[in-house]
């Protein structure tokens, strides 16, 4: 595995910014050219099939982009698939207790650090023509995982979480917090941002890095100043929607002036 700039950036203390990816692989390229860090294959709350995975990992690579998959659940056979397709690191959503955040980091990993299903004739290995022993050794040290605590009952359990090990990034996610807390959709609520302080606090005392989801660049700034390295800046589809609405808002004020004046 080629050596993993995302990881580096994060291990050297430094700030990171990438996008959901819900589209295709032209979003991934357009991603990497215009100057993003990494994109996160969305399986989780995208439609992507592990075909699509395949293809917008392979964008990536050609973009020179960091390549994530968000798998859609913590299983060892979803985690296996999405670096066996040859991603750089995996985003693992929906675990509550320590024990299911020990079997998806153990997943991720080859023995002596996990329980990585091996397979020498993958995309990860270039189909067999990188030797299997170096496959795994450069696996082991290059490939990124990133858990999500995104329910109150993980980040009462965050210490117990953060003992596990292997965890290159503690990412929080707002949005799930806040309906974990009843209160859907109030990310801005002290209860959820205090939640967040907490558990933020517990991995800076271990030397874990964190990760947050904001919508705006303009949203990073306070998460930004508490330390927070890998920030998750909207999603594609939101980015194109946004820019489409004003887009239209703009060719429909200058069709209107053109009628009036006619």
């Amino acid at each position: 595995m080629k050596k993993n700039s995302l990881l580096e950036k994060i291990n050297n203390k430094q700030s990171v910014f990438g996008i959901f990816v819900r589209m295709g692989a032209i979003s991934v390229e357009i991603a990497g050219n215009t100057g993003w860090d990494f994109v996160i294959i969305d399986m989780e709350h995208g439609v992507h099939t592990m075909e699509d995975v395949s293809n917008l990992v392979r964008a990536a690579r050609s973009a020179g982009i960091t390549s994530i998959v968000r798998v859609p659940d913590g299983a060892q056979s979803s985690i296996m698939r999405c670096l066996d397709a040859g991603a750089d690191g995996v985003q693992i959503p929906s675990l509550t207790t320590p024990e299911q955040v020990r079997e998806a980091v153990s997943a991720s990993r080859y023995y002596p650090d996990g329980n990585r299903g091996a397979c020498a004739f993958s995309a990860a290995t270039g189909y067999s023509t990188i030797p299997f022993s170096t496959h795994i050794e450069t696996s082991n040290q290059e490939v990124m995982v990133v858990v999500h605590i995104e329910n109150k009952e993980a980040a009462a359990k965050i210490e117990e979480i953060l003992d596990v090990g292997g965890i290159d990034v503690i990412f929080c996610g707002p949005w799930d917090l806040s309906q974990s807390l009843g209160i859907p959709g109030q990310t801005k609520d002290p209860r959820v941002t205090g939640l967040i302080d907490e558990v933020a606090a517990a991995c800076a005392a271990r030397g874990i890095a964190t990760g947050i989801f904001v919508q705006r660049p303009a949203d990073a700034e306070s998460w930004l100043e508490k330390g927070f390295q890998y920030i998750s800046c909207s999603v594609d589809v939101g980015i194109y929607a946004s820019m489409a609405a004003s887009f239209a808002a703009g060719m429909r004020e200058q069709i209107e002036k053109h009628e009036k004046n006619r």
